[in-house]
């Protein structure tokens, strides 16, 4: 029961960090979101800004880390179904870090449950 709290506490803040990343972004809108821990990786539809279809994108090995009190979320890769926007994403997002902020209100809930 503790680890589905631990796993449902995770998933809830990781949607709030990604929600988040794209409102400041401006591209587009989280509509469906599956984390599997164990495989350490993340599968979620969005609805792009202007789009009319769904985009499915896998994160995969996903972690978080803090650095200097500030929490990123990393990963290793980032793969959509259309070809050309994995490789929009990853030059958008920062293909040579491949780390996404942690708004500061979040931060302390991760940490709480890594």
């Amino acid at each position: 029961m503790l680890k589905q709290l631990k796993k449902s506490a995770i998933s809830s803040s990781i949607k709030k960090v990604i929600t988040s990343y794209l409102k400041r972004k401006n591209l587009g809108e989280l509509k469906t979101f599956k984390l599997n821990s164990k495989k350490r990786n993340i599968q979620l539809n969005l609805l792009l800004r202007k789009e009319t279809k769904t985009i499915e994108i896998i994160i995969n090995n996903y972690n978080f880390i803090k650095e200097k009190e500030k929490g990123y979320f990393t990963f290793d890769s980032i793969k959509t179904s259309r070809d050309w926007n994995s490789k929009a994403l990853e030059k958008i997002i920062g293909s040579e870090d491949k780390k996404i902020k942690i708004p500061d209100k979040y931060v302390k809930i991760v940490e709480m449950f890594l």
